[in-house]
């Protein structure tokens, strides 16, 4: 197995630019990834943020075009939105200058000229390519990041009519954190060969037993630090800790935030996978810090299962940014964890402003967000967070509230309730059960379960029968809606008159 970027078969260059990058040693995905895709072969990455996955495609690609003299645009990186486009342009710019290659985003303060890749948003590469600002005749590889978001953010109309302008023969590769069924659609129909990296994911029948319960709390960027103190005060994590990290950069900035903030950091060690670090943390005025059961936590998500596995076989916690959710999911459902999440402490809801604030609260730290940030990204870069999320919950609440249940029955002999059938976009694949599909049309939607009828739960979708009044403001609750780390699209199936059916199930 490779256990350094020079085992990869990189140029030297690239092997310095990873390390110089922060890379201490190639992640999993990475190790699969990078020998099939320098040898240009075509590769659906099956990752998030979080999984290494800019690395294994960025560096990948950059072996096959090092060293390589030509004219005119070779790769193109589609991601999800334009700021996610500048990040990852500058993340490739720094792999790529060492070994010669030159990269940039469509942007200002970008001289993408003479460019050899270019990174863009979807709709922004379609703009370039129809207005023949970008030539695609010369491209070589072709890497469409966050698949699963970029379908359904952009609309496969977009990511069909820029696929087609790129050249039959050049290198595809599709990045994604769900293997949903427009991605394996987009996938048989564009991608040649593609090989799943890692294997393409199967859904078991039947629900492994889970080794334990793992923590995990959501951390705004750059704030860890004090989101782990938050913990630590408020009993969610019990010191001493170990705390694990990737890099000895990350472990280095973590140890000064949190020794800033009262605690003592000792000096660290090597982790238990390679280029990782731990060091034990615990209150400043603790003389038991060097001994005792420490608490793990892991101060960056893991890269793999394994990873996960070593680091948590006593339990723990997991410090999470909401971007790389969709990751740990994966890992942890692999490793076979159960995921159970974990806040500082907040007071009891006593009202509708504190319920209100705790539906919130639960949403950052239960939903799969990652599609909305990246539609939020080029808001958050013109105002603060804090405005993007007041002007939002001004939003939410200029929503009319559910109505009042009636008061009283009819006394006798109600005329049968018309019922409709509405398809929703999950089914088994996502483990939808028919109590999942209840809960988020009522709690969404506020209509009571005496408005939800029989529930037919197939492979990719459902059926689901409600009260024909109430099927508008189903479909205009859920559409958009996170479940399972799925974005629901609802919409009518037919609409049969026959009378409401009590049963609930899933099938039959």
């Amino acid at each position: 197995m490779a256990e350094t970027f020079a085992d990869l078969g990189l140029r030297p260059e690239l092997v310095e630019a990873a390390r110089a990058a922060g890379y201490e040693a190639p992640t999993p995905l990475q190790r699969s990834a990078v020998p099939v895709l320098r040898r240009g072969g075509n590769a659906v990455l099956y990752g998030s943020s979080g999984a290494g996955v800019v690395g294994a495609y960025g560096l990948g690609v950059l072996d096959r075009l090092a060293g390589v003299e030509g004219r005119g645009l070779r790769a193109l990186v589609v991601a999800g939105s334009d700021i996610a486009a500048e990040r990852i342009a500058l993340s490739l710019a720094r792999l790529g200058r060492p070994a010669g290659v030159s990269v940039a985003a469509v942007g200002p303060g970008w001289a993408r000229g003479a460019a050899q890749v270019v990174v863009a948003s979807a709709e922004t590469a379609l703009r370039e390519v129809e207005t023949s600002r970008l030539k695609l005749d010369t491209l070589e590889s072709f890497v469409l990041d966050s698949a699963a978001a970029v379908l359904a953010l952009s609309g496969r109309e977009v990511v069909e009519a820029l696929t087609i302008s790129v050249p039959r023969e050049a290198q595809r590769v599709v990045v994604t954190a769900e293997a949903t069924a427009e991605v394996e659609s987009y996938v048989e129909r564009h991608v040649r060969r593609a090989l799943w990296i890692p294997g393409r994911p199967v859904v078991a029948e039947e629900a492994p037993v889970a080794r334990g319960v793992l923590g995990y709390a959501v951390a705004p960027e750059g704030g860890k630090a004090e989101l782990l103190a938050g913990l630590v005060a408020s009993g969610a994590v019990s010191l001493p800790a170990a705390l694990h990290c990737r890099t000895p950069a990350s472990a280095a900035a973590a140890s000064e935030a949190l020794e800033l903030r009262g605690f003592l950091a000792s000096d660290p060690e090597p982790g238990p996978t390679p280029g990782s670090v731990v060091f034990r943390l615990a209150a400043r005025d603790d003389a038991t810090a060097a001994g005792g059961v420490a608490t793990a936590v892991s101060y960056d998500v893991p890269f793999d299962a394994e990873s996960l596995g070593e680091r948590h076989a006593g339990g723990g916690v997991v410090l999470v940014l909401a971007r790389e959710l969709p990751h740990l999911r994966q890992i942890a459902a692999d490793a076979q964890f159960t995921l159970e999440a974990v806040s500082v402490e907040a007071p009891a809801a006593r009202g509708e402003l504190d319920a209100y604030r705790a539906r919130i609260r639960r949403a950052v730290r239960e939903e799969d967000i990652g599609a909305q940030l990246l539609v939020l990204e080029p808001l958050l870069a013109e105002f603060t967070a804090a405005e993007v999320a007041a002007a939002l919950s001004a939003l939410l609440r200029q929503r009319a509230p559910a109505p009042a249940p009636a008061a009283a029955a009819p006394p006798a002999g109600p005329a049968p309730r018309p019922w409709v059938r509405l398809f929703v976009s999950a089914g088994q694949r996502d483990h939808v059960r028919p109590g999942d599909l209840v809960g988020a049309i009522t709690g969404e939607a506020g209509i009571t379960g005496e408005e939800v009828g029989r529930i037919e739960i197939r492979d990719t979708f459902s059926i689901v029968e409600v009260a024909a009044d109430s099927a508008e403001r189903v479909i205009q609750a859920l559409n958009g809606v996170t479940l399972k780390g799925r974005s629901l699209r609802v919409d009518y199936d037919r609409k049969p008159t026959q009378p409401p059916r009590r049963g609930r199930g899933a099938g039959g």
